[in-house]
């Protein structure tokens, strides 16, 4: 049965079920009075919307609201919808319809709230059904078939089931309320179609705050593919409750813009003729600032290549830099990116449907590397053309086709703008943001950029700061909201004000485990000594040491066959590293608490039987007790780590050296009894292209290529360096 039928069968049988399920969440309720965590006082909830008790379900969100404001202020405002729903619910069981009743609960408690608190509870006013669907859909299979009253998980579906009904009933009645709320507080244009000087119209939305016809505004724009109106009314409408004049252009050919969309190529100029076209407006100050994150930090950096007049700062987060860390890191292409080009491009706004169908995109994984088929035939493997990912398949190398999409080189020397960065320790656009912010100091040194790292996640400038990631509780002090942060940014970048202190150096972040800000002039800043580590031969357990010392003696191997996908179905053990095609090295344990704090460094001196590696190396701590803990990262292709834009093969059976730095920076306080551990090897896995070491085009070869399995020999004197704190 395909996944829908399997959501259309959840929906009918939830319909059979219905008028049990009040009496049921009745029931229900008395064995979660005691609920006190926020998931288990939200089941309360959902529950109490369930049974019909909607002025007790009222105070449960005003509770569950306190419990997440210290936290995650973010998901306590998104509650405001939700009693909203219980409000309203309780008004129609009073006598008022259906309308009336929506409309007077939305009045008292959004229309009521000031305009930067409106703005805050805005982006959270939506849902995407097809997920609460499928939610309901999962919840249903936990019962494996039996009646709802007798099945163990049956709280949980009727909280999925619930929070489906909920989103039903707001939308899409909610959104004239909404449409009216916008314009009676703000100037809305959102039909605008800005030309371009080749020809091509760029869809934007523009909010201005009422009362400022006579003022001139500083405008601040958000350039995007992501072409979805509720996303981007809430943006401009942000920066418009902060006096500015709020903008939002999405790429050419997405939304009302005609023409086909093509990810990258034009964003860069369309990006600059819509900032032209807003300082020349009658209300405009004739200055604009960018604002947002990952493919939207890109055409940020991508406008300011073409270094437009009125653009004075940008903004970003999350940062992507196209060629460098997507679609390719190091070189070496990943498929997490293969579905989003159809996700961008396929329709007018974005293709969610498809995107979201991760049993597709696992299946095309697993298919492709049991297959052994050459990586080029992703798309007839998939069944679906996907012309941009075969566009980029064409440019392995670092060349002309990506270079002219951001700065390059001494481009970066006249980007003589104020740059601010935020990125995370668990966010993949680190990648980008480091080269943005590394190239921008080495070609332009008294650039005005400043960073701020902490352990944040890819969207948590959007969606705010979690409070545990990846099993990480994270530090108090790290609990900060980064749209303020941004927000006085700009505030002193535009109007004076004092620069946030947090920013009060280049590099700003704060180390994990320590409850502390640290603020340093440089990466390179960021430790005040260096440990350097060899890679040696001698076996303990499941590893190999990292010595202080090189070590004599039989040095490390690894052998891969590249032909054997008996591992396609592998999963790592809980708790585990995924060592396919890697080897473990590890050091002595840490008498004392430590640093690790920075980039790492290595320098490989290998003999191998190919032609061509791809490396991947991740630093992790293990603590005492044997938990892993991530700390940084490399991937890159062999041939091109000392120059990204031209292959250099190796040369079988001859000793060489590979010399690299970690993509990304940690800064981590280590307890005691802890240690440095580093899994290296080669990818060999369903989610990335293989290298099979033969000097062709990667995406040319195939499982017959695999000839010989792949060794490596990591000759004395192989270390990995990196950087502590004391």
């Amino acid at each position: 049965m395909t996944f829908r039928l399997l959501i259309a069968a959840a929906l009918a049988a939830f319909a059979a079920a219905a008028p049990a399920l009040p009496p049921l969440a009745e029931t229900l309720i008395s064995a979660h009075a005691g609920a006190d965590t926020p998931a288990e006082v939200e089941t309360l909830m959902r529950l109490q919307l369930a049974a019909g008790r909607y002025e007790e379900a009222e105070r449960t969100i005003l509770r569950l609201a306190e419990l997440r404001r210290p936290t995650e202020p973010g998901r306590a405002r998104a509650l405001v919808p939700w009693r909203i729903y219980a409000r309203a619910r309780r008004y129609e069981v009073a006598g008022l319809s259906q309308p009336d009743a929506l409309a007077r609960a939305f009045r008292e408690l959004f229309a009521s709230l000031p305009d930067r608190e409106m703005v805050d509870v805005l982006p959270w006013y939506g849902s995407n059904r097809d997920r609460l669907r499928a939610a309901v859909t999962q919840a249903a299979a936990a019962c494996e078939g039996r009646p709802v009253d007798a099945c163990p998980a049956a709280a949980e579906l009727i909280a999925a089931r619930q929070a489906a009904a909920t989103w039903a009933y707001l939308m899409p009645a909610s959104e004239p309320l909404l449409r009216a709320e916008l314009e009676r507080r703000f100037i809305v244009e959102d039909d605008l179609l800005i030309p371009t000087a080749d020809g091509a119209r760029i869809a934007a939305i523009l909010i201005r705050p009422r009362g400022s016809d006579t003022a001139r505004l500083t405008a601040l724009l958000n350039f995007t593919i992501y072409a979805r109106d509720d996303w981007a009314l809430a943006d401009a409408a942000k920066m418009a409750a902060y006096g500015y004049a709020g903008v939002v252009a999405y790429s050419r050919g997405k939304g009302r813009s005609p023409g086909p969309a093509i990810p990258y190529e034009h964003d860069g100029a369309d990006a600059a003729a819509v900032i032209d076209w807003l300082a020349a407006q009658g209300w405009s100050d004739g200055r604009v600032g960018m604002f947002s994150g990952s493919y939207n930090s890109f055409a940020q950096w991508a406008a300011a290549r073409h270094r437009p007049r009125a653009l004075r700062a940008i903004a970003t987060n999350a940062s992507n830099a196209p060629g460098i860390d997507t679609p390719m890191q190091g070189n070496v292409f990943q498929n997490f990116i293969y579905p989003w080009p159809l996700y961008t491009t396929d329709t007018r706004g974005l293709d969610d449907a498809n995107y979201d169908d991760r049993a597709r995109w696992a299946a095309l994984d697993r298919n492709w590397y049991v297959s052994g088929r050459p990586y080029r035939e992703l798309e007839r493997i998939d069944g679906h053309p996907n012309p941009v990912f075969a566009r980029w398949l064409d440019h392995p190398s670092y060349d002309a086709y990506w270079r002219r999409l951001i700065p390059y080189g001494h481009e970066f020397a006249g980007i003589d703008i104020p740059v601010f960065v935020q990125t995370g320790y668990f966010d993949g656009g680190m990648v980008g943001a480091l080269y943005y912010l590394r190239e921008h100091y080495r070609h332009r040194p008294d650039a005005d950029q400043r960073i701020l790292i902490g352990p944040y996640h890819h969207t948590a400038m959007q969606t705010g700061v979690l409070p545990t990631i990846a099993g990480y509780e994270v530090d108090r002090a790290a609990l900060i909201d980064l749209q303020d942060v941004r927000l006085r940014w700009f505030e002193h970048v535009f109007h004076g004000a004092p620069l946030p202190e947090i920013l009060s150096d280049r590099i700003n972040y704060e180390v994990m485990g320590a409850e502390r800000w640290r603020h340093a002039a440089s990466l390179e800043a960021m430790a005040d000594t260096r440990l350097r580590l060899y890679l040696t031969g001698a076996r303990e357990g499941d590893h190999y040491r990292l010595d202080a010392a090189p070590a004599s003696g039989e040095p490390a191997q690894l052998r891969v066959d590249f032909a054997d996908r008996s591992d396609a179905d592998y999963e790592a053990a809980a708790d585990a590293l995924d060592t396919r095609g890697s080897i473990l090295f590890a050091s002595e344990p840490f008498a004392e608490p430590t640093e690790v704090a920075g980039l790492f460094s290595a320098r490989f001196e290998i003999v191998t039987n190919k032609r061509d590696i791809d490396v991947s190396v991740s630093l992790f701590e293990q603590s005492a007790d044997g938990r892993y803990f991530p700390l940084s990262s490399y991937l890159g292709r062999a041939s091109y780590m000392a120059d990204r834009t031209r292959r250099h093969l190796l040369q079988p059976g001859r000793p060489q050296v590979l010399s690299f730095e970690s993509q990304t920076v940690t800064a981590r306080r280590m307890p005691g009894g802890s240690r440095i551990v580093a899994l290296v090897g080669v990818p060999k896995r369903p989610d990335m292209q293989i290298n099979y070491g033969t000097g062709r085009d990667v995406s040319d070869e195939s499982i017959a290529d695999a000839g010989e399995p792949l060794r490596i020999v990591w000759r004395p004197g192989s270390w990995i360096e990196l950087g502590l704190r004391r």
